[in-house]
This record gives structure tokens, sequence and C-alpha cells, in this order.
């Protein structure tokens, strides 16, 4: 009996405690505020499987058609395989913490902390690239740190697999092989650079990003331009100190200590600065984002890591500057942190308290992109009137005539809205939703469709008479809760001035 307690009380047990924790709650405040845009566009995707999209590589796509096929389309199912890599990457973390020498507290705390971290708890909680990416990075880092404790060259190849696979579920990690390559050359590291094993795992994540290179290249490096387009026309530049104090936010202001002390072990500890290499990866990878104009959130990949290491600092410098007690008083003092941040991370409050609360905290509404926000934050309110806006373009449709109704298409402004209207096409009896934004403009439209007559999500007056002859404005979609943007009108267009392949190929919006 008593060898069974120790099994249920160890360090591993705990951590696989937090891990399942995590899973449920996230599975509780599943419903809450709806789908959110980005998950109807990858629905989408997941109908059109390819080696690759325009802003995003395969990989997610094909884990939502498999989650679609055996499970539907419900909010729960969609998700279901981000809450389960989110809550793993809880446990990982734990596992992390373990071989940089964490003992059990250092494990425990690691994992409650990954648990509570923002953009990892908002980044799990509805179905993206972004799950998985936490995920794969988190796998990264295990097994880079277990071949710098053992000196195994072989794990390169696992490491090899893990960013292959990392590769074709997002671009970060090409940031997380730069950041490897100055870590490995600013450390004694640089020993693996000429190894074999090392081009060995570097050959394996060309074999595994081969199909989306060619299909890159078939397609004229349409990512390229996404990515060029994002950074010159969507995301705000910030400098290195707003950076810094934006990243600092998606990783929890209390978690500050945590940052110190992966510095103090990374950098200046006995048994740490063997792992000094993670340092400069944070580092490096900082400077890069902050350069390319990326967002504070894309930091989020190195927060497990970092983490891990600043828990594992700070318990090695209580056990020698302080008490026992004090790593109670650590835990303790996170905890209302806690309490305070969750709902800024997940819908835990309904609405109206939520901006109740926020208001009341003095904590505004902030985005790493240009678009004006309204009463939430852009990760909440892209989960508001998605359908309201698709019963009142079926109130637009039923107002054309039978002969009408036979010949018209719905165009809409961006994948959000286009992706909507196809996911609830269905219950309203309405035709396919096309549109010009990233792969809805590769996919383009039905050929039989000759254009005389078309319904369009948002846009202006003056913009749609570019193309149509007659511009009928037929209604007007407001959702108080909603992105401002999304306030459109809908349109009635009539009698084109050209061919749609020629109007087409005017209104490419890769971005």
């Amino acid at each position: 009996m008593k060898e069974r307690k120790l099994e249920l009380t160890s360090a591993t047990a705990i951590i696989f405690y937090l891990s399942l924790f995590k899973f449920f709650l996230l599975i509780l405040f599943a419903g809450n505020y709806g789908i959110f845009r980005d998950e109807y566009y990858y629905i989408e995707c997941s109908k059109h499987l390819d080696w690759g999209f325009v802003d995003q590589p395969p990989l997610c796509a094909l884990i939502l058609f498999i989650s679609r096929t055996f499970l539907g389309e419900s909010i729960l199912a969609i998700r279901i395989f981000a809450y389960i890599a989110s809550s793993a990457t809880v446990f990982i973390s734990g596992l992390i913490a373990r071989e940089l020498g964490g003992r059990k507290f250092a494990q425990s705390l690691t994992a409650l902390a990954v648990i509570f971290c923002p953009v990892i708890l908002f980044g799990g909680s509805f179905f993206s690239m972004n799950a998985f990416d936490v995920l794969l990075s988190s796998l990264f880092f295990y097994y880079l740190i277990r071949l710098v404790k053992t000196e195994n060259p072989k794990l390169w190849m696992v490491i090899g697999l893990i960013c292959g696979i990392g590769l074709e579920n997002k671009l970060t990690f090409l940031f997380l092989g730069f950041g490897l390559a100055v870590g490995l050359i600013l450390t004694k590291n640089r020993k693996y650079l000429l190894s074999k094993e090392l081009l060995v795992g570097g050959i394996i994540v060309l074999l595994i990003s081969l199909p989306n290179i060619i299909w890159q290249m078939k397609n004229d490096f349409p990512t390229l331009e996404f990515m060029r387009n994002a950074s010159t026309r969507k995301n705000v530049s910030f400098g290195f100190l707003d950076f810094f104090l934006g990243s600092l936010m998606e990783l929890n202001p209390f978690y500050i200590i945590f940052l110190a002390g992966a510095f103090y072990f990374l950098l200046f500890h006995k048994e740490g600065k063997r792992f000094t290499i993670f340092a400069w990866m944070y580092i490096s990878i900082f400077v890069v984002f902050v350069l390319n104009s990326g967002k504070p959130y894309y930091m989020g990949v190195l927060y497990p890591m970092i983490i891990s290491a600043g828990v594992v600092g700070a318990d090695l410098f209580i056990e020698k500057y302080m008490k026992n007690w004090a790593r109670y008083t650590l835990a303790a003092i996170l905890i209302p942190s806690f309490i305070v941040i969750t709902p800024f991370a997940i819908p835990i409050l309904n609405v109206e308290t939520y901006i109740n609360y926020s208001s009341s905290l003095g904590i505004k509404p902030a985005s790493g992109e240009r678009s004006r926000l309204g009463i939430l934050p852009q990760f909440f309110a892209d989960r508001f009137g998605w359908e309201q806006m698709v019963q009142e373009t079926a109130e637009v449709y039923n107002k054309l005539s039978q002969d009408e109704k036979s010949k018209v298409l719905i165009a809409a402004q961006n994948y959000g809205e286009a992706g909507a209207v196809n996911y609830y096409r269905e219950k309203y009896g309405l035709p396919l939703a096309i549109s010009p934004h990233n792969n809805y403009w590769l996919w383009k439209f039905p050929q039989e469709y000759t254009g005389e007559v078309m319904i369009i999500i948002g846009g202006d007056l003056e913009g749609n008479k570019e193309f149509f002859e007659e511009v009928e404005v037929a209604a007007h979609h407001y959702n108080k809760y909603g992105m401002p943007y999304e306030n459109v009108d809908i349109y009635i267009c009539r009698k084109p001035k050209m061919k749609l392949s020629e109007a087409w190929q005017r209104i490419k919006n890769f971005i």
C-alpha cells in the first residue's frame, strides 16, 4: 500500500494530474462566446487538403480533417485535438523542469505556471496552429536539453523529426532554427555544427518539408507574399521595450521572477551554465521578432522552456539563500495572478461580466494588429456575430427571385465571413461563399458561375460599383461585441462590368 501511495503522489503523477486539470478546464468553458473566426477558415482548409496553404503549412488542416471525419463539426469536436495538445504541453513542461534538474516542487510549479500562462492558455482554447506549435516546440526543447545532458548526437535525428513536423504546422520553427544556430555558435555546443548526425537531422527536416516547398514553388510562393503583406500592412511594429512589455503581458507579468530565474540559472548557476544555449536562443529569437514586426505572442513557443528554467532557477536560489518555506510563499504569491489573469485568456465569464471586470481593473483591449478594436479584445471579439451575419445574409438571399437564386454566389471580404457562411449554409439554405482572401483566392469560384448576380458581404458602395452596374445595399450587419470592421453592409450586385476571372486577379488579398 505504501509503494502504491508513493506512485500516486510522485512528481510524474502530479504533472499528469495538472495536465488533466488543464484539459477539463478547457472543456468546461469550450462553448462560451462561440466559434472563433479562424476556426471557420480552418474547417474550409480541412475540406481542401493540400500540401500547403497561403497562410499555413498542411498539418493543421489534416488534423482538423481527422477530427471532423470521426467527431463531426461541433465546437468541442473542432477543438478537441487542440485541447489535448495544450494539455500535453503542461506535462512536457514538467518533464523539461525535471531534465534541467528540478525536483518535485519545481516540476509541479512549472506545470501549474504553464497552465496559467495567458498566451499558452489562450492559444490552446480554440483550434489553430498555435496549440500544436507550442507542444512541438516544447518537445524540441525537451530533446535538445537531453542532447546537451547526454551528449548523444543521435538525438539530432529526433530533433530533426520534430522540427520537420513543426515546420509542417507553422513556420515558427524557422525562427527556432535560427535561434538554435546562434546558440550553437556562441556556446561549446558548436562542436555539433560539423557532426554527421546534425546533417542527418537537417536532411530529415528537408525531406518532411519538401512537399510543402514544392507546393510553394508551384504557386509562386504565396506564403512569402502573405508574410510580407502582414508585416507591412497588418502587424504593428514594436520597439524593443514595447515588445518586451507586450511579451511579458502574454507570459504573465507576475512571471517576471521566472524570467529572472531563468537567466540566473542559464547564465550564472554552476549546474545551469551548461544550458546557456537556451538563453542565447531566447535573446536571438526575441531580437528577430522585434526586427521583423512580429507579435509579442510569437514568443509563446519559448515560454514552456523559459518557465521551466525559471522555476528551477528560483528553486535553486531559494535553496541556497533562503528557507524552505519561501517555496510555498512563492506558490502562494502566484495563485492570485492565476485568478486575476485567467478571464483575460479564456472565456470563463459571461461577456458583460468580462467587460465590467476588465474595466474595473483598467485593462483595455489590445492587439498586435492595426485594426481598430471595440469593447472586447480581438481574440474574444472574433467569436461573436458570425451566425447573426449569416442569418442576415440569408434574409438578403431570400429577397431574390427564383431565377436569381439559381445563379447567385456569395462573396465575402475575408475568410472569416466566407467560412461562417459555408459553415452555416445548409442550415440557412444558402449558396456557396467565395472570397479573394488568402487560400480562398486559390480555390477560386465554380467555373460554371456566370457572375450575373452576387451577394457581397462587406466592402463599400464605391468599391462594389467598380465591378457592377447595379449595387443595392440590402442589409446592415452590426454586433456590438464583434470587431468593428465586421459591422458591414450586405449588398446585392447585378450586371457585372467584367468577367469574374478578370476581377479575380484584381482583388487578390494575401494578408
